[in-house]
């Protein structure tokens, strides 16, 4: 499922797209790196509930809704899909960019996602297909993954390869038949260490041509050509005499624009009786602005600087440092049924990035997330 830049829904901060993909990705079905089938079929129903604030600014409200289904098919298959709709509304956050059109907006968007796997003695191959819609931008990509563990099942490779041709249409602002082009690839390794400790290392790389810049922003004029580069790193423990695990993880991005970001995640799982699991978590990000960014406080600066000069006041692009923290709670009710429900909150200050000052100053952002999902498990 992909969020785009240049559409109206992607006027919301980051966070809320970043944990809209989270909460509602179709893999989220799936355990990652399976080496069998599904051993039942599921289906599951996901609502979130997103609103974003800033001080003396109406707030921007996400409501989305999803189905998926996983079911295994002729012994060595799997089949899945899910249907997503979500409607962004409000208005655009303080200093995000001066607006081209008016600042309150209402927008639907509807995805679509089916992947097929095939599962080997060693390994597994999946075939995927996305498709989103919305009344001014259209996205349309294709995935292939797989997996291959060696003899000892210690030690597992993947790798995978997407690619996504996106059209952008907004006549009101005289963007028309404007369209993007991204392609990406990814390795990655799963090493056991202990019958206790997992690590996982990828590396993604994301190459992109076409329109990137956002209509709806006030001369928002960014590069035709962007290159992301991604590695994570991430680390598993499991405490036997607890019956607890702790996820670790940390994210490297950079690309061309000139934003280069760390984050770290922390994650405790905590199992209790009667089926209920409880976990809090923590994540901690920082990220150096774009090269083109413009500071908002400086009104008059966007009339100084020509058209044709890369520039953009979008946050999303600026230099800050952000906390999410959340908790999340699972009740499984016998074999077949499963609920959970999640809380999370947001805080974005310019004055947290920690890596050589400050930066250019940005307004304080906050929003709060609510999570609540069902699922139901069907055959023997």
């Amino acid at each position: 499922m992909q969020l785009t830049e240049a559409s109206a829904t992607a006027r919301t901060c980051h966070v809320g797209q970043s944990l809209l993909l989270a909460a509602l990705a179709l893999s989220g079905v799936q355990p990652a790196l399976a080496e069998n089938p599904p051993e039942r079929a599921t289906i599951a129903w996901k609502y979130l509930d997103y609103l974003d604030m800033q001080p003396g600014w109406d707030r921007v409200g996400v409501k989305a809704n999803a189905v998926s289904v996983l079911a295994p098919v002729a012994g060595d298959w799997s089949i899945g899909g899910s249907w997503t709709r979500d409607v962004v509304s409000g208005a655009s956050p303080a200093f995000h960019s001066e607006e081209l059109l008016s600042a309150d907006f209402d927008e639907t968007r509807l995805g679509r996602e089916a992947e097929i796997t095939r599962f080997f003695d060693r390994g597994s191959l999946s075939l995927g297909w996305t498709d989103s819609q919305e009344s001014d931008y259209t996205s349309r990509g294709w995935s292939l993954t797989g997996s291959f563990s060696t003899l000892s099942r210690n030690t597992t490779f993947t790798a995978g390869a997407s690619t996504s041709q996106d059209r952008i249409d907004v006549a009101a602002v005289g963007i028309t038949q404007e369209s993007k082009n991204v392609d990406s690839w990814s390795v990655g390794v799963v090493q056991v260490l202990t019958p206790v400790d997992l690590v996982r290392l990828d590396y993604t790389r994301t190459e992109g041509d076409g329109y990137f810049s956002d209509p709806y922003k006030f001369r928002d004029n960014r590069p035709g050509h962007r290159q992301q580069d991604t590695v994570v790193l991430r680390w598993n423990h499991h405490f036997v005499t607890l019956d607890a695990s702790l996820r670790l993880s940390w994210r490297w991005y950079t690309d061309s624009f000139g934003v280069d970001a760390h984050t770290l995640g922390a994650e405790y799982v905590q199992a209790f009786g009667d089926g209920w699991t409880v976990t809090p978590s923590i994540r901690l990000h920082a990220q150096s602005q774009a090269d083109f960014y413009l500071d908002p406080r400086f009104r008059g600066l966007p009339a100084i600087v020509p058209r044709s000069e890369l520039q953009s006041q979008d946050q999303r692009l600026a230099t800050f440092g952000a906390v999410t923290a959340g908790i999340k709670a699972v009740k499984r009710f016998g074999r077949d049924w499963t609920v959970d429900v999640e809380l999370a909150r947001y805080e974005q200050r310019s004055g947290w990035y920690p890596f050589g000052g400050a930066g250019r100053w940005i307004e304080p952002f906050s929003a709060n997330l609510l999570q609540f999902g069902v699922s139901r498990s069907f055959g023997d």
